[in-house]
This record gives structure tokens, sequence and C-alpha cells, in this order.
């Protein structure tokens, strides 16, 4: 697959982020990407987020292409200059949080992590196969019938052992500790697999060794690795609940969640006069 994670988009599709979106409350999903409103901030975790992926992808691209990784002080500047076009460019005034309370300090923090993880980087004799993968297939019905709908995404990394096993890596930045249990349940690694199968880097119905590659928002940051694996089991029931998704959607079912998700929400003032 050679086209881009942008190009996909022209297609009408779902992605995991969409689907996760949805579940979580299917009212911003319709303010977001029904009625495409502008959000009302921007999250600051969300551009430490997207600026610690793209210095780790070019990381692992380096690796990939020249047989080594970037320099720490090359990868640090383009991880500078990533962040001051972000913060430079936002969809939306920022909105700074606990982890860090200004431009300054969000600044500091990634590179905290950033370097914590060049100390540990870990995946020791691993060929990187890919990085930013994008990936797309038709969305099928459980019955097997085929909808207008692609399911698309864009797998972080993905490595290759000694023995030619693939590993699909998912990169995170997070304050608190995953548990076992909710990496073992994650739809994303899901939907990753079934992405994965369906483009030919898996056999159908194989079943796929997966990792949260977890960089921990600490006093030190500490690099933390969760390993999973997805079988036929995990991809049916992603794919079940994705056309469960798509069904409510085309029925127009969207309906407010009150709770945690809240505090955060970019869709506050319109949710408010909904």
């Amino acid at each position: 697959m050679t086209q881009s994670l942008r190009a996909l988009r022209h297609q009408l599709h779902l992605s995991y982020s969409q689907i996760n979106t949805y579940l979580t409350c299917s009212l911003r999903y319709f303010f977001q990407y029904v009625k495409g409103f502008a959000p009302e901030h921007t999250s600051s975790a969300l551009i430490l987020g997207s600026t610690i992926h793209a210095s780790l992808a070019r990381y692992y691209d380096g690796i990939k292409e020249k047989g080594e990784a970037e320099s720490p002080d090359s990868l640090l500047e383009f991880y500078r200059d990533s962040m001051a076009i972000e913060l430079a460019t936002p969809r939306a005034p920022v909105m700074f949080g606990n982890d860090a309370g200004n431009a300054d300090e969000l600044l500091a923090l990634g590179e905290r992590l950033l370097r914590a993880y060049l100390d540990n980087p870990g995946f020791n004799g691993m060929e990187v196969v890919a990085t930013e993968l994008p990936l797309s297939m038709p969305l099928v019905t459980p019955d097997g019938r085929v909808t207008d709908f692609h399911l698309i995404g864009a797998v972080d990394l993905l490595l290759r052992d000694q023995l030619g096993r693939l590993l699909a890596v998912d990169h995170k930045t997070a304050r608190n500790a995953l548990t076992q249990e909710a990496i073992d349940q994650d739809l994303q690694l899901s939907a990753y697999t079934l992405l994965l199968q369906h483009n030919g880097y898996v056999e159908p119905e194989q079943a796929l060794h997966c990792c949260y590659n977890v960089i921990r928002k600490l006093k030190t940051p500490k690099v933390e690795k969760h390993l999973t694996t997805r079988t036929a089991a995990d991809t049916e029931r992603f794919n079940r609940i994705a056309n469960a998704v798509l069904s409510g959607i085309e029925a127009e079912v969207f309906l407010p969640c009150t709770g945690w998700q809240c505090s955060g929400c970019p869709y506050q003032e319109q949710c408010n006069s909904w």
C-alpha cells in the first residue's frame, strides 16, 4: 500500500479513531465528523503526542534506510522544529494541561520523553519493515456483504524478528500505567491486525504479535513495552463493533455521554447548546 493516509481519507471510510470517538461519545462524533465543526481548543497532549510520533518515525526511518539511527542531537533538533510548527499553527487555541502549563514546559517535557526513549529504545536485533504504514480495506459485514465504507489506518511501526515474525507497534505517551487487561482488549491493535491481514502482511486469521511502546510522562520519564497478541477472535469482534458503529451512524444515533471525557472535550459549547 503506497497511498498516504491523507489520500486514503478521501474515500468513504471509518478509522479506529472515528470508531473509538463514536463509542466514547457519539455526539462528539457528530460534531467532529458529521458536521465538521472546528474544535474549540487543541489539547497540548495531542500536540505532544503528534510530535513524539513524528520524531520516532524519523528515528526508525533512519534505521530502515541507512542501517543506523539518526544522532540524538539531530533528532532532538527535528523534534524542536516540529513542536515549534505545531504550536505556531494550531487548529484552535492550545489548552495546556497539568503536565505542562505553557509552551516552554511542553517543549521541555517532550525533550525529556524523547531523551528517555533514545537512552532505551529496545527492539534489539529487529528489522524495521515500515513506519507510519498506511493501510485500507473494504469494511465487510459479519455475513460477508461488502459495504461502501473502507477501514483505514496507519501502523506506527512494523518490525520483523530474526525468525521472520512480525510485530506491530503502537507508540503512546501517557502519565498513568496501562494494565495488561486493557492492552489485551484494546481495539486499535485489532484494527491493525485486520488491516495487515487484508493487505498481505499477515496470513488471514493468523495471530499477530503486537506491542504498546509507552513513554510515561513522569518526573523521571520511563519507557515501558507491553506485549499482546491478536487472534481471529479479536479481529472478528472488532469487525462486528465497526459494523455496529456504522449502523448507528447511518441511523443517525448521536447522543451525549457524560463522564470523564467531558473535561477535555473540544466541543463543550456545542454540547451545552445541543
